[in-house]
């Protein structure tokens, strides 16, 4: 009988996904973590995790724990893109920075790739008006 998948396959696959400089808060991480789950939980089928022991309470497949991960990197791009708005708009008194706002594109970017990666993960999974 296979293993239950755990939280550290989901971040592992999470992980795999970019490469950050800075170390992400574990806090954050795990509440990136239960709204993937919820969602996924909400919107293609029912997952049961126990935080307690940290596991599911089946083996998923590797489909479903990389859309787990691309949910959280949603996230993740989110927070980025929140970060690079308030960083590139910094006005104040004696000091003005705007960077032409390339680095908010990018971080836009990379959101609109995560949001169009996640959505077309949910559509294969969902189940059709047939079955």
């Amino acid at each position: 009988m296979a293993e239950h998948t755990t939280y550290d396959d989901v971040i592992q696959s999470f992980h795999s996904s970019f490469q950050d400089k800075k170390i992400i808060p574990d806090t954050l991480e795990k509440e990136w973590f239960l709204k993937a789950v919820g969602k996924y939980s909400f919107e293609i089928s029912e997952l049961n995790y126990d935080d307690d022991s940290k596991e599911f309470s089946e083996s998923l497949n590797r489909y479903v724990i990389d859309t787990l991960a691309v949910m959280m990197k949603k996230y993740y791009q989110q927070r980025e893109l929140s970060k690079v708005n308030k960083r590139v708009s910094i006005v104040g008194k004696d000091l003005s920075i705007n960077s032409g706002m390339s680095s908010s594109k990018y971080a836009e970017n990379e959101l609109e790739k995560a949001q169009s990666e996640m959505s077309e993960m949910i559509y294969k999974q969902t189940p059709s008006a047939y079955d």
